[in-house]
């Protein structure tokens, strides 16, 4: 029947959208059953739903309807409904002739429905009494820890009380969909009357396996759940399995690649600075940082994938690179996104150097002034960093979030703070063709400490003049940056307490003078010089914030009545400075420290403990890390003393919570075998 002609327009319209609904309901739940069975791929589940919409496109006569349900069938392909997941491994069956039984107490010490805990050779058992039988499982809830032994059992069902998962007693699975099953122990009731417990030989590291065996998949749905918890549970299963920390970190790196449409989030960004500073930390802090950049990862994804974008197709003969790159930057600067990054998914496609690919994404975020605040450049250089870390495995993805922070991000030329430096920028990026061509045809060295100080200038012109004038004679691009890392570093370290809103502008710069060093290291080229002259005249505008300029600890300077036994006691000090945000004498006790010659590297890991145990941002994460760099990269003790008085300051003037911290240290304990219910540390 043709309803539409016999039926009024609002109540056609309710029709149309209830049979859209049930549609959705129909197509979910074919897809989650096959899904659930393990029986498709990917490309299986998105022709499934294709053909499923087809079948009922079939029958549908309002073209109404006909849009919505084609719309139905691209939101269920974007959003990734039949993408593939890591389904948990079921458990091993239990050989009965492996088993090692022991005793735990009296049968009849137990009244009905009575759950009671029992600690055996490292495994924690809650043992309950059910309508005459008796069952074990493992006494932690695999939710966060709770003891089961405490829970309550309905018609065979138990309870946990926290947060009301339930669990069939008799083999420990959970009723939660997305849950963990509790391990289930056989039990024996013996003609002495004793009760038996049944473990496998090794039962304490077959149960840590057999947690590890879903860390991925646990892993993942953390990171749908935006769970730090759930994260910091993964992480340490896998950690504790001894699963590298490259694994955790790609599945991170392309997790949050794949499901972001923001661009290089500050969770994929931070992910990479533990990979460069996994060394410089200490090892018990490893697992916090991973979970940091994991838990921001999840905060900036959504569950839905990205639409997918394909390379140009292969044709006899490609396109040469000047025009693909005339293209790329073309497209960025009209702001289309989806045509800059079939080029870039091009260039990758085609194997290109990885150097092609990098002139091409500095050349575009140079195109303009310091583009979102320096963050389109150093966002680069972190993504170069990482898809090094993993060989460059997985590119086609990680790639792809950069150029929305090319095309969408902030071009300074256009705001009113930089309209004065237009003029006197515009000539200067006219000639750096031939900047770049005298300075590779020449060679000199410049005083980095010396020029260091011209970049203080209050005013940019005759910097710039400068500048120019050293690169045509032949300095080493990357000794430039150098110093403007060295004058960002002392921006940070005269940053007065009064400018609270303005940590990121000195974070920004301090950042960026440093990927902009990497960056010629990398891929250097004419068009990379123009970021130079972008930084000078930020480190300029940033002179009202050292006004006033902060104190600076003398050489020599100590704290009065302060004295130190050992350099332990000097680290706990600097742990309780940090604490209270005394943060000049922070600054002064690192001063000390470095001038009495102690031991930097565990100076480091101090500092870099300090931050981790907080719920840090992503730029305090940024200055430490071109802090210990650049402390290594200097001969001179004042550049380096700068370094690290810039990191301390910055780490310890920023009020922050500790959530994460507490979300790694209950997962930590949990993979010991503690219980969360016992905590005495509050």
């Amino acid at each position: 029947m043709n309803y539409k002609h016999s039926v009024p327009t609002g109540l056609r319209t309710l029709i149309d959208w209830i049979y859209l609904l049930k549609l959705t309901i129909r197509v979910t739940k074919y897809l989650h059953t096959l899904k659930e069975q393990n029986a498709c791929t990917r490309k299986d589940f998105m022709l499934i739903s294709e053909n499923r919409a087809t079948v009922n496109l079939n029958q549908i006569e309002s073209s109404n309807r006909r849009s919505n349900v084609q719309n139905l069938t691209s939101t269920l392909e974007e959003t990734g409904i039949g993408s593939i997941t890591v389904d948990p491994i079921p458990p091993p069956e239990i050989d009965e002739t492996q088993l090692i039984y022991h005793q735990l107490c009296p049968a009849e010490d137990f009244e009905e429905l009575e759950g009671k805990p029992f600690h055996v050779n490292g495994t924690h058992l809650a043992v309950f009494k059910n309508n005459g039988s008796y069952y074990a499982v493992d006494n932690r809830c695999p939710h966060m820890g709770y003891p089961m032994s405490k829970g309550s059992i309905r018609d065979g069902v138990l309870i946990c009380h926290w947060h009301h998962w339930e669990f069939d007693l008799k083999s420990g699975a959970c009723f939660l969909a997305s849950g963990d099953d509790l391990k289930a122990f056989p039990v024996e009731v013996r003609d002495d009357g004793y009760l038996y417990v049944g473990l496998a030989k090794g039962e304490r590291e077959a149960a840590k396996k057999r947690v590890i065996a879903n860390g991925k998949r646990a892993l993942e749905r953390g990171l749908k759940d935006r769970s730090t918890f759930f994260i910091a549970k993964a992480v340490t299963a896998l950690r504790d399995a001894g699963a590298p920390p490259a694994e955790i970190i790609h599945q991170g790196l392309h997790y949050g690649a794949h499901k972001s449409s923001d661009g290089w989030s500050s969770g994929v960004a931070i992910l990479t600075l533990a990979a460069n500073l996994w060394d410089d930390i200490d090892p018990d802090d490893h697992n916090l940082f991973l979970v940091h950049g994991l838990s921001q990862i999840s905060r900036r994804t959504s569950g839905s994938a990205r639409p997918y974008r394909a390379p140009f197709p292969r044709v006899k003969e490609d396109h040469d690179l000047e025009t693909l790159k005339r293209w790329f930057r073309y497209f960025v600067n009209k702001r289309h996104r989806g045509a800059a990054e079939r080029i870039l998914l091009t260039l990758n496609d085609r194997d290109y150097d990885k150097s092609v690919i990098a002139d091409f994404i500095y050349t575009a975020a140079t195109d303009f002034y310091f583009t979102g605040d320096g963050h389109a450049l150093d966002f680069a250089n972190k993504m170069f960093e990482a898809l090094e870390y993993v060989n460059w495995e997985g590119s086609h993805e990680i790639l792809r979030p950069i150029v929305v922070d090319l095309v969408s991000r902030t071009r300074h030329e256009e705001t009113s703070r930089w309209a004065d430096s237009v003029p006197v920028l515009r000539p200067v990026l006219r000639r750096i063709d031939s900047i770049w061509e005298d300075n590779q045809a020449n060679s000199a060295e410049i005083d980095i400490s010396e020029f260091t100080q011209l970049l203080l200038a209050d005013e940019f012109e005759p910097t710039v003049e400068i500048v120019e004038e050293q690169l045509r004679k032949g300095v080493e691009p990357t000794d430039i940056c150098r110093a403007m890392t060295y004058a960002s570093a002392i921006r940070t370290a005269r940053f007065h307490l009064k400018n609270e809103g303005d940590w990121h502008d000195v974070a920004n710069i301090y950042s960026y003078s440093h990927a902009l060093y990497k960056a010629f290291q990398y891929s250097p080229s004419a068009n990379l010089l123009r970021g130079i002259f972008h930084g000078v005249v930020y480190l300029a505008y940033l002179r009202w914030l050292n006004m006033p300029a902060a104190r600076i600890p003398k050489p020599g300077q100590r704290i009065p009545d302060e004295t130190y036994t050992s350099v332990d006691k000097m680290l706990e000090r600097l742990q309780e400075f940090a604490d209270f945000q005394k943060v000049y004498e922070a600054e002064i006790l690192v001063n000390q420290y470095l001038e009495e010659g102690h031991d930097v590297d565990a100076l480091k890991r101090t500092l870099a403990h300090i931050l981790l145990r907080e719920d840090a941002e992503l730029h305090m994460f940024q200055v430490l890390e071109v802090a210990f760099r650049h402390y290594d990269l200097s001969d001179d003790f004042e550049e380096k003393r700068m370094h690290l008085l810039a990191a301390t300051r910055y780490i310890t003037a920023q009020k922050l919570m500790k959530n994460i911290l507490w979300s790694t240290e209950n997962a930590e304990r949990l993979a010991r075998g503690e219980l969360l219910s016992e905590r005495d540390d509050d």
